[in-house]
């Protein structure tokens, strides 16, 4: 019996979603008549169904009885377990429930962990993913294959239409953020030398931040407040370069191919670096010795060829 589905499982942020991407592209080489499918939060979903040209599914429709009740698992989940031969999966290892639960259900599938905090000795998570595949050397070949399409081309073909910066002061973390200050003074000498640019401010930022410094951004350039991950895409897509932290709009950005300028802190940039062609990283500890002629100089060649 051909069974049509490759299922792959993901919870994290965006971050870490867009590091599990060379997996879905290789998946989809290597099985052309096979459906791949993200099993992922809505919002992730639709941007890797609008990126990649691949499937998802809400794991909110009933997905997560798989974690302690799989017996009130919905048919509809069922029927795509069992019509699937491969599941790579980033929420669970081999002996947790949720592995059990799966097994139960499809017992005819290979099910594969993977883990990108498990072996980060230095190795970029990229690594990580290719030892979790190491049982499987067609799929690993293939991963290394499309990691090398990344960093010579990122993953697509999207258009950059516009000649400004943008920049996201913003991270899941304040310890990852450059003070808030650098980055306004930063907006000043992009405006102060001609360039024009943008800032960017997601629901982390417009939930955590206080209103007077929301007002002081405002006030230093335009500002977008994208809704959802297509929409972030749209306004990366309408940029000439990208400033920000170690965050998921970073990642993004240089997936994309979108010319980046990454600045880490207290996270490794040898296991967290942006995977794309056109990535600058700065990195200090602390974060706040970054100084902003570093990041404006990083930032005005990468600008520039876009323009």
């Amino acid at each position: 019996m051909f069974r049509r589905n490759v299922l792959i499982f993901h919870a994290g942020a965006l971050g870490d979603f867009v590091l599990s991407w060379p997996l879905g592209l290789a998946l989809g080489r290597l099985y052309p008549q096979s459906r791949i499918l993200y099993v992922t939060q809505k919002h992730k979903g639709e941007l890797v169904e609008r990126v990649l040209r691949l499937e998802a599914t809400d794991v909110e429709l009933g997905w997560h009885h798989l974690f302690g009740d799989a017996e009130q698992l919905p048919e509809r989940c069922r029927e795509k377990l069992r019509d699937t031969h491969d599941i790579f999966t980033y929420v669970a290892g081999p002996s947790d429930p949720w592995t059990s639960a799966v097994c139960s259900i499809a017992p005819q599938a290979d099910i594969v962990p993977i883990d990108l905090r498990l072996h980060l000795s230095g190795s970029h998570a990229s690594e990580v993913l290719l030892d979790a595949l190491t049982d499987r050397p067609t799929v690993q070949a293939a991963v290394r294959q499309v990691l090398s399409s990344i960093s010579a081309r990122g993953v697509g073909t999207l258009a950059f239409a516009d000649k400004r910066v943008l920049i996201h002061p913003g991270s899941g973390s304040r310890d990852k953020c450059w003070p808030l200050e650098a980055y306004l003074k930063l907006a000043e000498k992009i405006r102060a030398g001609g360039g024009s640019c943008q800032f960017l401010l997601g629901e982390v930022e417009l939930d955590r931040w206080p209103a007077q410094a929301i007002a002081r951004i405002e006030s230093a350039a335009p500002v977008a407040r994208p809704a959802t991950y297509v929409d972030l895409l749209g306004e990366l897509c309408q940029a000439a370069a990208f400033v920000g932290n170690d965050s998921g709009p970073t990642h993004l950005a240089a997936i994309i191919g979108l010319p980046t300028v990454a600045l880490f802190g207290p996270s490794d940039p040898a296991v967290w670096r942006p995977l794309g062609p056109r990535v600058t990283v700065l990195h200090r500890q602390p974060l706040s010795d970054i100084t902003v002629e570093e990041v404006h100089a990083a930032t005005l060649p990468v600008a520039a060829a876009r323009m």
